[in-house]
């Protein structure tokens, strides 16, 4: 009995943890990426918000706030400095924030950090400068080396934001636009 009661335990702990992913982690898996390119818009400004349940990641464009439903995250394949990424490709999940009680719930969470986040599980996420204006995202968890994970060409990346449920960072590419990558 004691073995069926085990196997039971994982079963259902397996089940619980599969519940727990996000729609937009799902989606990352499935295309095997870590990186998605939600907004592609030159126009940013500010730096990037997420709701307090980090289903929503949000941008200032133009003039006015926009967040993005990740729980309705549809993705299309990309490469983005020799990596795979996905692109959101679902305009259903875009609306403005035109509620300043809203925007306030979102910017309650959202510190700014323009270089650098730490997560609670000691995870460091930098976006370091260099003397070429180029830019690397180096990743450096607890006990490891850090890690670089790609270099732009110039282009200036910053803005880095942790989400609430710790699983995500969003940062600005300027010629690209809102990037959110999974760093758990």
């Amino acid at each position: 009995m004691k073995p069926l009661f085990t196997l039971s335990i994982l079963f259902f702990s397996l089940l619980a943890s599969a519940q727990e992913a996000t729609a937009l982690e799902k989606a990352m898996k499935k295309m095997k990426v870590e990186t998605v390119l939600v907004a592609n818009v030159e126009g940013i400004d500010e730096y990037p918000l997420w709701s307090p349940e980090s289903d929503f990641v949000a941008c200032y464009t133009f003039g006015d706030w926009y967040k993005f439903d990740l729980k309705l995250m549809k993705l299309a394949p990309a490469d983005w400095h020799d990596r795979k990424i996905g692109i959101m490709n679902n305009p259903k999940a875009v609306s403005p924030i035109k509620d300043s009680t809203e925007l306030k719930r979102f910017l309650a969470v959202s510190p700014f950090n323009a270089r650098e986040v730490i997560s609670k599980s000691g995870i460091r996420i930098q976006l370091k400068e260099a003397a070429d204006f180029s830019v690397s995202l180096v990743i450096t968890k607890p006990g490891k080396d850090p890690q670089i994970i790609w270099t732009s060409e110039g282009e200036n990346c910053h803005s880095l934001t942790l989400s609430p449920d710790q699983k995500f960072v969003a940062y600005l590419c300027e010629m690209n636009g809102l990037m959110v990558m999974r760093i758990e």
